[in-house]
């Protein structure tokens, strides 16, 4: 049979709460007496598994009563049910004792005396004893449960009421409040007798300094009977789980029944180590698993370690994409962050010009230009958070004008361009770029749509669109009146052709009768056109005559015209 581990221990007796913090003195100021000896540097065995045997182990130094303690040790007593005897924490004036062997656990006489005893034999009803294992809180060295020094039990020793000869350890705590006079006796956690009185004036005659010890016998039965001093790790952190580049506090809560812990060795599972008590905060870089140990010494040179499991959960990377833009073009925010392991759950957008989301895509207008800090902060999973920035770049739009000068159908359309900036006129059908100043000629009069689209260096656009209205110069013209009388004005009556070549005219009085006829090309304005006489003789009175007018123009195409005119002289 061994101890059990310490890191088993220390989960045994976490619960404890330790009052005062070494009452307990340098275990090699202690006397060890009968059949005791020391195991290890903090375990001792009273008996060994052999009858008649009687061992004591007491510290020469005296704690006061005055003061509260809370004491917790690991007892085993031995792998034989129905073995004998069982051990006893005990408190006594006197340096160096050891009582009675068999019934008696090593401590029957010692007087005066408060002894807790484990009892794993039953003495029959003439001692009181129970048939089960049991505890008790006796006074004066007696053995007696009948007797007025029997202050509390008999209790079984186990909750459970099993055999606590069962191979195996358990936790004994005993505490004692000066305050309320009240001494505890506690078996694997759980209170198994109290007892409320007077102890230093009952027991000790008002005199408050006392040994303690451990004592333990066999007689015609026995065990292996041992009991170890607690040396328990007091490993303390803030967090066991954080985020990438935190830190975790480490303290130390550390306790030892043989003196004063003296020296701490912490290692950290990153290659940081330390030798302090409290090493505060430590900062974990990397994300991953760690195991961070503390091994403590006390003034015996006794140690003890725990470890802890702690987790580092990986950062994300923040990042997201958005393109270079036009002012009042829609910018679309796009999240390239990562984690792994682990996932992004959650987007907390700023984009610069007072707009926010909490989307995993956004998007925003800028309505002017500029340099703008966009700013993303992502979380996740765990609950990790990193920050990515960038500046969204909103270029200028150009501005697209344009002015015309027309003669006739023949249109000239202007645009100024600034450096870097680019046309395209939209005339028509017809597409038209990289030219400032356009000549066109439409086909024929009437209102018609332009649009023209300006493109900057950093391809930005601007369109600017209006209508035109085009009136072509007519193909020939009639007048309605003419004056031959020699003034030199309006002389003849002939129509004003512009693109005709041919004409056939015939002009007739009121009566029917023809005056004028031309038929052929058109000469000269000067030289041809009706002249007021009727057919080149006579003059031909005012009034107003009828004329039929064909004419052939440039393109092929024939128009015809009939109608009146007014001479007048």
């Amino acid at each position: 049979m061994s101890k059990p581990s310490l890191r088993a221990f220390t989960v045994l007796i976490a619960i404890t709460a330790i009052l005062v913090s070494s009452p307990i003195q340098s275990i090699y100021a202690q006397a060890i007496n009968g059949n005791a000896v020391q195991l290890s540097c903090n375990c001792f065995r009273l008996t060994e598994a052999v009858n008649t045997q009687s061992g004591s182990v007491w510290n020469n130094a005296q704690i006061d009563l005055s003061d509260p303690f809370d004491f917790t040790f690991d007892v085993y007593l031995g792998d034989i049910p129905g073995g004998a005897d069982g051990i006893a924490f005990v408190l006594q004036p006197v340096s160096t004792l050891v009582g009675s062997t068999g019934g008696g656990l090593g401590y029957e006489g010692i007087t005066p005396s408060l002894a807790m005893p484990i009892d794993t034999y039953n003495n029959g009803a003439g001692q009181g004893d129970i048939v089960a294992d049991h505890v008790a809180i006796m006074a004066n060295g007696s053995i007696d449960h009948n007797s007025i020094d029997n202050l509390a039990g008999p209790e079984i020793a186990l909750v459970s009421g099993a055999n606590i000869e069962d191979g195996l350890w358990h936790v004994m705590r005993v505490s004692w409040n000066p305050t309320t006079m009240v001494v505890d006796f506690y078996v694997d956690g759980s209170l198994r007798t109290t007892y409320t009185g007077d102890v230093i004036t009952n027991i000790f005659g008002g005199d408050p300094n006392v040994f303690w010890g451990f004592t333990g016998s066999t007689g015609g039965l026995n065990n292996r009977q041992e009991f170890c001093f607690s040396i328990i790790p007091g490993l303390t952190a803030s967090e066991t789980e954080i985020c990438q580049g935190e830190t975790i506090n480490f303290g130390d809560n550390s306790y030892s029944a043989l003196g004063d812990v003296v020296a701490w060795d912490w290692v950290f599972g990153t290659g940081e180590v330390s030798a302090v008590s409290s090493p505060g905060d430590i900062a974990f870089p990397n994300a991953g698993t760690y195991w961070v140990t503390q091994t403590i010494e006390d003034a015996e040179g006794c140690d003890a370690s725990d470890s802890i499991q702690v987790v580092v959960n990986p950062n994300p990377e923040a990042a997201f994409d958005v393109s270079e833009v036009c002012e009042g073009d829609e910018t679309v925010f796009t999240d390239q962050s990562n984690v792994t392991p682990g996932s992004i759950t959650g987007w907390n957008w700023d984009l610069g010009n007072g707009t926010t989301a909490n989307s995993e895509t956004t998007s925003t207008t800028f309505s002017s230009a500029g340099n703008f800090d966009a700013t993303l902060i992502v979380s996740s999973n765990n609950g990790c958070v990193d920050t990515a920035n960038a500046t969204v770049t909103v270029f200028e739009n150009p501005t697209a004008n344009a002015t015309h000068e027309a003669t006739s159908l023949d249109v000239v359309f202007t645009t100024v361009l600034e450096a870097g900036e680019g046309a395209e006129w939209s005339i028509e059908d017809t597409t038209i770029t990289g030219l400032d100043i356009v000549n066109y000629t439409f086909p024929d009069s009437g209102w018609y749509d332009i649009t023209l689209t300006i493109t900057n260096a950093n391809g930005c656009t601007d369109v600017f669109q209006y209508s035109v209205f085009v009136e072509g110069v007519p193909e020939y013209e009639v007048p309605n009146v003419f004056t031959p009388n020699g003034d030199e004005f309006n002389e003849r009556f002939q129509p004003y052709t512009y693109a005709m070549v041919e004409a056939d005219m015939k002009i007739y009085n009121r009566w029917g009768r023809p005056v004028y006829k031309y038929s052929g090309l058109i000469p000269p304005v000067d030289v041809w056109g009706w002249d007021g006489n009727v057919n080149g003789g006579a003059q031909a009175a005012t009034g107003t005559y009828y004329y039929i007018l064909d004419l052939k123009g440039t393109d092929g195409n024939n128009f015809s015209e009939h109608g009146t005119v007014t001479l007048v002289r």
